[in-house]
């Protein structure tokens, strides 16, 4: 089952959206409704957690393109975390790891996104 939680971290608007075992032609609706509920929480950085995804087929890697290209009209990011070696081999290979950071551990994107978010933080408050 995919679902949609919030990172637990007063200073980001980042999303994670965890996905089943397959993302094929079924999974589609679920991800595109999944992407939908986190742009009307206004996040700005979605991150697709494929820890459990083990299948992923040609209509899954071209919903996960045609994800990427709508949020990036919407000055969305969109990163992965925790893909199989399998899947990371695939997104490798058709190069959508060109497109889209992809991230081995939650606490990896935290420890890189931190300094950013505090970066932000700051310059707000001398606005």
């Amino acid at each position: 089952m995919n679902r949609v939680s919030t990172l637990p971290n007063p200073h980001s608007n980042m999303h994670v959206i965890t996905l089943g075992a397959c993302l094929d032609a079924q999974a589609e609706h679920v991800l595109e409704s999944a992407v939908y509920q986190a742009q009307e929480a206004q996040g700005r950085h979605i991150l697709l957690n494929l820890q459990a995804l083990t299948t992923i087929d040609s209509r899954g890697l071209g919903k996960l393109f045609l994800t990427y290209h709508h949020l990036n009209r919407q000055h969305i990011r969109l990163s992965l975390v925790n893909p199989r070696p399998m899947v990371r081999e695939m997104l490798e290979f058709v190069n959508f790891s060109k497109l889209v950071r992809i991230y081995n551990s939650m606490d990896e994107i935290l420890t890189q996104e931190q300094p950013v978010m505090e970066t932000l933080s700051v310059h707000s408050s001398a606005l």
